[in-house]
């Protein structure tokens, strides 16, 4: 049986108006709840988590997927280009043609526990 011990607190990602919840699995977008699939709220998560650097297809597809990346860039293309259309803001996630992907932020992003083990 799990008790409050074994249970890890993991940060909610805050960047400007954009909250990322990964223990609710919720998206806030200026106070609005984003609908997101599994995976792309997987892959914002993970994006979310190295601001500014460069993840390839295939690093985002190991990660997410947790398979081998046969022939992933288009579903990694494809599941940023509906995150992309669904923040309403394609400037937090771009593309680095020839690399992959990098969500861009000028100040860093927060990392606030509010969550408590229960």
């Amino acid at each position: 049986m799990l008790g409050p011990a074994n249970i890890e607190r993991i940060p909610i990602l805050k960047q400007g108006d954009l909250s990322i919840d990964p223990q609710r699995c919720t998206v806030t977008l200026a106070g609005r709840v984003l609908q997101l699939f599994p995976k792309e709220f997987e892959t914002l998560y993970l994006l979310a988590q190295y601001p500014n650097r460069v993840l390839s297809p295939q690093q985002i597809y190991e990660h997410v997927w947790k398979e081998d990346p046969v022939d992933c860039d288009h579903i990694v293309r494809n599941t940023i280009c509906q995150l992309r259309r669904k923040l309403a803001r394609p400037e937090l996630i771009q593309p680095v043609v020839g690399y992959g992907y990098k969500f861009v932020v000028e100040s860093g992003v927060d990392q606030i526990y509010t969550h408590t083990p229960q």
